[in-house]
């Protein structure tokens, strides 16, 4: 008889510690602020032309376009050209990609013959290898 109501109190007792405990969701804080931290961010992305109402006007004759990037806790930059359009992801063409922040995000993009009016996306993708972020920019010629 003593061991059936000893039974549910230690149970009881176990239970309880187990609630108790604050390593658990330390454990979880931590998890999660360390995703955070991973999310890549883009800051700013600039070109080698002027923007004039939301475009980047290029001109007619025009043989490059450099693309630089800000961004933060990313493991490579990858550019993309999207026709305008609706549903043109699927013509997208990469561009170029950089995996070296040593010497900052950029590519250069050889677009002489070239007729534009694409969207450029950069997408950087985490240092934690799970996530992405995306910034794209709308560029035209003159």
């Amino acid at each position: 008889m003593t061991n059936r109501a000893f039974s549910p109190i230690l149970l009881l007792i176990l239970l309880l510690t187990a609630c108790a405990s604050e390593v658990p969701a330390e454990n979880h804080d931590t998890e999660v602020i360390l995703r955070k931290e991973a999310i890549p961010i883009i800051t700013n992305v600039e070109t080698n032309y002027p923007e004039k109402e939301g475009w980047i006007v290029i001109p007619t004759d025009s043989t490059e376009l450099n693309v630089t990037v800000e961004a933060t806790n990313a493991e490579t930059l990858l550019f993309w050209a999207v026709p305008t359009g609706t549903k043109t992801w699927g013509e997208r063409e990469l561009i170029g990609y950089d995996a070296n922040e040593d010497d900052g995000w950029k590519i250069t993009w050889d677009i002489a013959g070239k007729s534009l009016h694409h969207h450029v996306i950069v997408q950087a993708l985490g240092s934690d290898g799970k996530t992405i972020t995306d910034k794209t920019i709308n560029i035209t010629n003159e």
